[in-house]
């Protein structure tokens, strides 16, 4: 019985490896695409601290001071999160003779939120001297989409990126004079297009500490989702 069943499974192979290489006709690739303007509801906002010393070290202690000060203001804002914080460091030489003469550091804190009221306000504070006498300044604010409000906006396009599939192959269909048709594969991909950053003119650190900073204008504007549905169909005669 076993050598038969055996016998049976080997006959068997070569017809499904010549069902698998049939030939599809009638298949016919499909793309559609549907888009939505979103109302940006996130803020994200880089502040900076840049100075330049002969001593690493001290000019190190410097910056770190200052975002550290600078963090304990973002705290009395409790709607406004901390995005992270970087450092960077290099050395500065002369003209003319090539010769290190110091080093220039910068360290930036990021910002982010969705009360852009509070934002604003905590950046006016941020570019006033900080309790070291150094002060922040603005480099951009970036706008977009919240992955909440992304995830909404998204499920609806989907559906609707769907339909308008299945509305261009019932249209293939008729003009192709089938009887009907069905989803040989199909892929949805969703993207984002949000608006670059707005970078902010300013001063140097002298001049940005004694200037009294107003409160950072916030006009978030909208970007646009899309989702894109692509795949095949086959159309019966």
């Amino acid at each position: 019985m076993k050598k038969k069943a055996m016998i049976a499974a080997l006959l068997a192979l070569p017809c499904l490896a010549w069902a698998d290489n049939t030939p599809q006709y009638n298949v016919v690739n499909l793309e559609a695409s549907v888009s939505r303007q979103i109302d940006n509801d996130m803020a994200q906002a880089t502040l900076f601290v840049e100075l330049s010393d002969t001593d690493s070290s001290k000019l190190a202690e410097k910056i770190n001071q200052t975002i550290a000060a600078a963090q304990k203001t973002l705290k009395q804002y409790p709607s406004v999160q901390s995005a992270g914080t970087s450092y960077s460091s290099y050395p500065v030489y002369g003209n003319k003779n090539n010769q290190q003469q110091g080093w220039r550091s910068r360290g930036e804190l990021r910002v982010s939120s969705k009360d852009f009221a509070a934002l604003s306000q905590l950046i006016g504070q941020l570019q006033k001297s900080q309790t070291n006498g150094i002060a922040l300044q603005l480099a951009d604010i970036r706008y977009e989409v919240s992955e909440q409000s992304r995830k909404q906006a998204e499920e609806v396009l989907i559906e609707e990126g769907i339909k308008a599939f299945r509305s261009r192959a019932a249209l293939v269909q008729r003009s192709m004079g089938g009887a009907s048709w069905k989803t040989m594969q199909m892929n949805v991909q969703t993207q984002a297009q949000y608006p670059g950053p707005r970078p902010m003119m300013y001063k140097t650190a002298m001049v940005a500490a004694e200037a009294v900073p107003a409160p950072a204008p916030i006009d978030a504007g909208e970007s646009r989702l899309i989702v894109n549905v692509n795949g095949s169909i086959q159309v019966a005669e």
